[in-house]
């Protein structure tokens, strides 16, 4: 246990928010799977009426098929970045709760997503992603110009990955809104391109971190 000395910033352990960062996306991608469900008025005869009651499923198992691969590669992602930090303060909780709360509105703009074939349906779906993803920048920004938090400071080459992930992520989801427009019920199609931001952050940086080794000597001459 932390003991804190006078007038210092107060400094919390960890685990207390890594267990509620495990709680909320537990519970998120657990409720992810209700909206999955045959209508309760439906009557189904033969096998060809629950073939096509499947069918009109088939958005919202694709909405569930996005919205849980994202919150796991969002889960992920937040143990990384914490995997630096020793302890926590107050800045980096409130960043952290931001993140949750876009990330527990994600089965309510699923629902919203499978159900209504919109370009509105698809901003409210996008514009929460990009709030989790505003969310993570801010926690992995905090942990970076704080390194009196850090068990290891996060260096500037994995800083800038995780920015250029995120970022790309905006990219994508604002993508999903435009396309949305033009293929109503197929802008998630869009999200496929998630699979392309690990390797375009860890290309990113390869590149940044000859750079910052570089930049360490002269700085620490200066």
């Amino acid at each position: 246990m932390d003991h804190a000395t006078p007038g210092a910033t107060l400094q919390l352990s960890k685990h207390r928010i890594e267990a509620l960062v495990d709680g909320i996306f537990a519970v998120a991608m657990t409720l992810l799977v209700i909206d999955l469900r045959l209508p309760e008025h439906l009557r189904v005869t033969s096998d060809a009426q629950l073939r096509e009651a499947l069918v009109e499923l088939l958005p919202n198992l694709y909405s569930w098929l996005v919205s849980f691969i994202v919150l796991g590669i969002f889960w992920v992602a937040n143990h990384r970045v914490y995997s630096h930090v020793r302890h926590v303060d107050g800045g980096l909780v409130w960043r952290t709760i931001l993140m949750l709360g876009g990330a527990s509105l994600l089965p309510f703009a699923s629902a919203v997503n499978g159900h209504f074939f919109s370009q509105l349906a698809q901003g409210v779906y996008s514009g929460v992603m990009i709030l989790i993803a505003c969310g993570s920048l801010l926690v992995a920004r905090h942990i970076h110009r704080n390194p009196q938090l850090c068990a290891h400071p996060m260096d500037e080459a994995t800083y800038v990955a995780i920015c250029t992930r995120l970022a790309a992520l905006g990219v994508i989801a604002l993508l999903a809104v435009a396309l949305a427009g033009l293929f109503p019920g197929s802008a998630n199609c869009a999200f496929v391109l998630g699979f392309t931001l690990r390797p375009l952050g860890n290309a990113v940086a390869r590149r940044v971190a000859p750079q910052a080794e570089q930049a360490a000597p002269a700085d620490a001459a200066s």
